[in-house]
C-alpha cells in the first residue's frame, strides 16, 4: 500500500465530517472476553513438590496370604506384601508473547487500553492453563514409565477400569452400577474415596433428560466455590456430576482409549468416576515451591521486543489406574 493510499484510508476513519461537526470513532475501554482460563478438576486435584525426574511412589498391590488349616495342626507358609516402584516423568508446558517497544509506547500514549500490557501478559499463564487443562483427559503420551510425547499422559489413557452403557440403555443406572463394582472390589478398599463423577457437558445434558423423562430428583452439591453441580446418589454416596468442556467425544464409528468402536449411528461420550484423593500433580518449580506457573521477562531483542515467557514443569498421575478410577463410555447419537 502507498502512502498516499495509507492517508486516504486514515482520512476515511472519520464516522462524519461536516459543519460543525467531526465525528472520529472511539472504543470501550473494556475489552470483551469470555474466553475460558481456569478448569474445575485442575482447581480440585492436588498438586505437591515432585520427588525429581522422574517422580517416584511406591503402591502396593497385595497383602501377605493367609490359610485356613487344621486348629490341631498348625503350619503356615511365609509370604509378603507386593509393593510396585512407579515412575512419571515431568513434562513441560510453556506460552509466549513479545511486546514491541514501539507498540507498547504508542498504547501508553493514547491511554486507550492502560491495561492491555497487563492482561496481555496475564494471558499467557492462562493459556497454559488451558493447556493443562485440555491434557487432564486427553493427553497424547501413552506411557507414564516410557514417554513417546511430549504431552502428559491423560486420564482417559491411564485409567483401564472400563465399562460401556450401550445406545438405549439407562445412563444413571449405568453409572451406578458401575460405582458398585468399584465398590464390590474384594481387594482394594476405596470406600468412602470416590469423589466425583466428570463428564462432557453434552453427556450431563443427557443425563437431565433422563431423569426428567423418568421423575428422578437430582441433588446438587458445591465442586469449588460459586459453582454448583447436580448430583446422583450412588452407593458410595452423593457424587457431584462435572461438567468439564476438555473432555472429549469420539466419532461415529471411531475406537479411543481402549475401547471398541462405537457404533455407526452413535457417538462415544465419556464419564470418569474418580477418587480425586489417589490423583495428584508432581511439580517441580526449584528452591522455593510455588503450584503456579512461572512468568519469566527476557531481556529485549534485537528489535527491541520485550519477551514474556512462561512455563510449568508438571505431570498427571492416576494412582491405582486399574481399580481407584473407571472410566465409562456413554453411546448416544
Amino acid at each position: 500500500m502507498t502512502v498516499e493510499a495509507k492517508l486516504l484510508s486514515l482520512d476515511a476513519a472519520a464516522d462524519f465530517l461536516g459543519t460543525g461537526a467531526i465525528e472520529v470513532p472511539e472504543f470501550d475501554r473494556e475489552i470483551m472476553d469470555v474466553l475460558r482460563r481456569s478448569s474445575i478438576a485442575l482447581q480440585r486435584i492436588e498438586q505437591r513438590p515432585a520427588t525429581g525426574h522422574p517422580h517416584r511412589y511406591f503402591e502396593q498391590t497385595a497383602l501377605a496370604s493367609a490359610s485356613a488349616v487344621d486348629p490341631r495342626n498348625l503350619s503356615a507358609t511365609a509370604t509378603g506384601p507386593t509393593r510396585v516402584e512407579r515412575p512419571a516423568f515431568i513434562k513441560a508446558v510453556t506460552a509466549q508473547s513479545n511486546l514491541s517497544l514501539f507498540d507498547k509506547d504508542v498504547t501508553e500514549q493514547q491511554g486507550q487500553f492502560a491495561s492491555v500490557v497487563a492482561k496481555d501478559v496475564d494471558d499467557i499463564i492462562s493459556a497454559i492453563e488451558i493447556k493443562r487443562a485440555s491434557m487432564f483427559w486427553a493427553g497424547s503420551d501413552t506411557s507414564m514409565s516410557s514417554p513417546t510425547t511430549l504431552e502428559w499422559m491423560g486420564a482417559l489413557s491411564q485409567i483401564t477400569q472400563q465399562a460401556t452403557i450401550a445406545l438405549g440403555a439407562s445412563i444413571i443406572d449405568g453409572i451406578k452400577s458401575q460405582v458398585a463394582a468399584m465398590l464390590a472390589n474384594q481387594t482394594y478398599n476405596i470406600a468412602g474415596k470416590i469423589s466425583a463423577i466428570y463428564l462432557n457437558p453434552l453427556l450431563a445434558d443427557y443425563i437431565d433428560q433422563e431423569a426428567k423423562a423418568s421423575r428422578i430428583t437430582l441433588d446438587s452439591v458445591e465442586v469449588v466455590a460459586g459453582v454448583t453441580v447436580a448430583a446422583i446418589s450412588t452407593q458410595a454416596g452423593k457424587l457431584p456430576l462435572i461438567a468439564d468442556p476438555y473432555m472429549p467425544t469420539t466419532a461415529v464409528s471411531t475406537a479411543a482409549y481402549g475401547f471398541s468402536a462405537t457404533p455407526s449411528n452413535a457417538k462415544g461420550y465419556y464419564a470418569a468416576i474418580i477418587c480425586e484423593s489417589e490423583v495428584e500433580i508432581p511439580v517441580i518449580s526449584g528452591k522455593e515451591y510455588t503450584p503456579n506457573p512461572r512468568l519469566f521477562q527476557l531481556g529485549l531483542v534485537g528489535n527491541l521486543s520485550g519477551q514474556f515467557v512462561g512455563v510449568k514443569f508438571d505431570t498427571l498421575i492416576f494412582k491405582g489406574a486399574a481399580y481407584a478410577h473407571s472410566v465409562i463410555q456413554v453411546q448416544r447419537p
